[in-house]
């Protein structure tokens, strides 16, 4: 039997309007995102790199509503997605979340670590005392203090509050994890905790995680495949040391040829 993917994207194309004159009509489209296709398997590590504006933010968020999608085809586990639910009823939301760049524009500032962790399963139907039961398991994994529940994002520095958002994403049990930038705002030493936390928790959980990256030192380190986008289009794809050591497309090149180094020769 075939192992069916994670997640398939068919011919997925998103699209801006963009306005004008008196009345802001739509005059054209911005094309950002454009008949991109890929699929990635279950446990599997996927990075999406590429210079700022070719897409890969977009790409994500168009994935789980975000960014309403022009055309194309959406797949989780085998079952095509429509209007944000699969063929067999899921809630997108339910198998997969994502974590933003900035952890702290994506926690609410007047809520308490306990009402964000919580309000997720709340939402769906489940008791308080097992939502924050649930929070306080996904609180020490990620390895922060129970009494954090009762403190406020603000308390947390960048890396406490990055965990605070993967605490999040997992407390609805998720399969696949989105990670735009998750850690281009954190200091190399904290990128490191980080990074390993979600790896170990990607072979505890099961999880798929596509993960969108400027450093390609950290892409070679976490990645199993890498997809190269330009210009709203997928240009290459391959697996991770194959891509990073033996590019092909000419603009793979010139991506890696700008990675900053200390030789002087470069």
């Amino acid at each position: 039997m075939v192992d069916v993917p994670a997640m398939e994207v068919s011919g997925l194309t998103v699209k801006f309007p963009i306005r004008g004159g008196v009345l802001g009509k739509v005059q054209k489209y911005f094309t950002a995102v454009e008949n991109v296709s890929f699929s990635m398997q279950a446990g599997q590590i996927l990075s999406i790199v590429g210079e700022s504006g070719c897409g890969k933010s977009t790409l994500v968020k168009s994935l789980v509503g975000l960014v309403p999608m022009d055309s194309g085809e959406f797949k989780l586990f085998g079952e095509k997605v429509v209007k944000g639910r699969t063929a067999s009823g899921k809630r997108v939301s339910d198998l997969v979340q994502m974590i933003f760049q900035d952890p702290f524009s994506s926690l609410n500032p007047r809520q308490t670590v306990s009402e964000i962790l919580t309000a997720p399963l709340v939402a769906r139907g489940v008791k308080v005392l097992d939502a924050e039961a649930r929070a306080r398991e996904l609180l020490e994994r990620v390895s922060l203090p129970k009494e954090a529940l009762q403190k406020f994002p603000h308390e947390f520095s960048g890396g406490q509050r990055q965990r605070l958002c993967i605490a999040r994403s997992l407390m609805v049990k998720p399969k696949i994890l989105l990670c735009d930038e998750v850690t281009s705002a954190l200091d190399v030493s904290v990128q490191a905790q980080i990074l390993h936390l979600l790896d170990d928790l990607r072979g505890e959980f099961g999880l798929s995680i596509l993960f969108i990256s400027h450093d390609m030192q950290v892409v070679r380190a976490l990645s199993d495949e890498v997809l190269v986008m330009y210009f709203g289009h997928v240009v290459e794809r391959g697996a991770a040391d194959s891509v990073l050591t033996d590019p092909q497309h000419e603009y793979t090149k010139k991506l890696l040829a700008s990675v900053p180094t200390i030789r002087r020769d470069r």
